[in-house]
């Protein structure tokens, strides 16, 4: 048996007239994989317990033993508290007292299609890391989760920006919504704004995965 996965053959590089923009395959989600490690990596030790969770198969539903939609990260998360010591009620307030970032490209104002974006809350390329909302909570951003992500990106000197889908159109979803039913603890979706998703090559900014370096060092230092 075997497994076949079709790629591109040409190698990622940076573009543009100011070398401003990463063209790569797979840079959704694989840009905010390797944001999040550089963070964590960057970050200095603390009392707190620090994770980067990265799963697998979220394209086709994520219900694989390694995928979001699973018991898995609430087991990796009780496992590591009852090796710390913990048990029962201290398990569920570390869990109500934890924060979690979940991070996955976002899409950028196409300049051919500017109408299916809001006219206000719409993210541009190397502008900064994008905070998702949306009303039918296919987002876990809230008032709460936003605010703390908000003052991170004050913390780090990072811009940030913020994406609402158009009122009349469905976006997508992330793992967010997926790993906190899972797991309840305060979640905001987040993400880099990138032009030609889910195609062979996809299209990004230099400065955002910069600044999304930095926050995450920022939040990890917390």
């Amino acid at each position: 048996d075997y497994d076949l996965s079709l790629s591109e053959y040409n190698r990622g590089c940076i573009m543009g007239y100011d070398n401003e923009f990463i063209s790569a395959p797979k840079l959704d989600n694989l840009a905010m994989a390797h944001a999040a490690l550089k963070g964590l990596l960057g970050s200095k030790p603390g009392k707190s317990t620090q994770m980067v969770a990265i799963f697998d198969n979220e394209e086709v539903g994520s219900l694989t033993k390694q995928g979001a939609d699973t018991p898995l990260l609430r087991n990796l998360f009780e496992r590591i508290l009852l090796q710390l010591g913990l048990s029962g009620e201290k398990i569920q307030r570390t869990i109500y007292q934890s924060f979690m970032i979940s991070a996955d490209m976002a899409h950028s104002v196409h300049p051919s299609h500017s109408e299916k974006y809001d006219p206000v809350l719409h993210p541009l390329i190397n502008r900064g890391p994008v905070i998702k909302i949306t009303a039918n909570q296919k987002y876990t951003s809230d008032a709460d989760s936003i605010a703390v992500f908000v003052q991170i990106c004050e913390k780090a000197g990072v811009p940030y920006q913020k994406f609402v889908n158009h009122s009349d159109i469905t976006g997508g979803s992330t793992l967010g919504n997926i790993s906190s039913a899972h797991l309840d603890i305060r979640t905001v979706d987040v993400g880099n704004p990138m032009l030609a998703m889910h195609s062979v090559r996809e299209l990004a900014g230099v400065e955002d995965h910069a600044y999304m370096i930095k926050a995450f060092s920022t939040f990890f230092d917390l």
